[in-house]
């Protein structure tokens, strides 16, 4: 029984890594601080925002997300920082993970429209298990058929938080047009393990990305609004056996944007894809927006196969851009744009 408890808590903290760490986060386009977070100081940024994501699983089971970030600019430091607090649950067993980051971002100007952002992060990660909502084997009656509210199993004290530091390093290249970026997370492989023996140490995850935003307006034409912009993104990250790809194409125009983005993930032996929609609505400093992607499962070649499943997601967000040369703007709200530098 102890052997199979622990390698319950084991396959828990797999799951946790693998299915609901970090890529919970759709909108990644527009929250590329949560990937990268170099992304703090990208146009001396100074803005704040909340976001709530739920991923409905099989058997009505859901994880659900709460994300908050807040950036603020040191200009004539030629620095930004940026803080964040990620937080997720699973119901079905109790589990929540928090994770606080700081990230400190280094401007340096490379060219007349080119800039390379630095940046180092630190983390304080907090995981935990709700032991009342877990089933031991003294709670099962043979006899009556019921379950008894309460445990006097010894193993139920092995359970503890898992408290650990987490370190990370990225850097953004941009200019008004185009972006690159890549970063290292989890440089200490932090150990995430509930019991005090076992190991489970979070693999180095390595990742990049891109975007490219163009002017489909260009000549002010009245069917369309003045600023009339479209954004492609694309993101790949590797922790481990791993493998996740993002890719998102948005048209912002004016103050209303509406995108795709499709998920690719693999994991070991099988992959699966999402499929999203996503909108926003921006007013003077805030902008609202909601994302959706649609569940899928592949056609099996092999009815001997296994049934992967692509949950479905629900995402809403709304952040708040304090910039004090916001409102000279007026309308414009490409994602790349260095008017904020000078």
């Amino acid at each position: 029984m102890r052997k199979f408890f622990i390698t319950y808590l084991l396959v828990i903290g797999y799951l946790c890594q693998s299915v609901a760490q970090e890529d919970n986060i759709v909108g990644q386009s527009r929250f590329l601080q949560k990937v990268n977070p170099s992304a703090f100081g990208m146009n001396n940024m100074n803005k704040t925002g909340v976001l709530y994501n739920s991923v409905g699983l099989v058997g009505n089971v859901s994880i659900e997300s709460q994300y908050f970030f807040g950036a603020i600019s040191f200009d004539i430091d030629n620095f930004s920082l940026g803080l964040d607090v990620y937080s997720l649950t699973m119901d079905n067993s109790g589990y929540v993970s928090t994770i606080p980051s700081l990230s400190y971002i280094y401007k340096i100007q490379i060219d007349n429209d080119v800039y390379f952002l630095p940046s180092i992060t630190l983390g304080l990660g907090n995981r935990k298990i709700d032991t009342s909502k877990l089933i031991f084997e003294d709670q099962l009656s043979l006899v009556s058929g019921y379950l008894q509210t309460e445990s006097r199993d010894p193993l139920s004290q092995l359970i503890s938080n898992a408290n650990y530091l987490d370190l990370g390093a990225s850097f953004i290249i941009h200019s008004s047009n185009y972006m690159f970026g890549g970063g290292i997370k989890h440089l200490n492989q932090p150990n995430t393990s509930f019991v005090e023996n076992p190991d489970v140490s979070l693999p180095i995850r390595y990742l990049v990305q891109g975007g490219y935003e163009f002017d489909v307006n260009p000549y002010d034409r009245t069917v369309l609004p003045r600023y009339s912009t479209v954004y492609a993104f694309i993101s790949a990250s590797k922790s481990g056996s791993n493998l996740s790809f993002y890719l998102s194409q948005e048209a912002q125009l004016g103050q209303f944007s509406i995108g795709l983005n499709q998920q690719f993930q693999k994991t070991q032996d099988f992959g699966f894809t999402n499929i999203g929609l996503s909108v926003a609505l921006a007013y003077e400093n805030f902008e609202f927006g909601a994302l959706y992607n649609f569940p899928f499962q592949p056609i099996r070649k092999n009815p001997l196969e296994f049934n992967v499943y692509s949950p479905s997601t629900i995402e809403v967000f709304l952040t708040f851009d304090f910039s004090p040369y916001l409102r000279n703007k007026r309308g414009d709200y490409r994602r790349l744009s260095i008017d904020n530098y000078y």
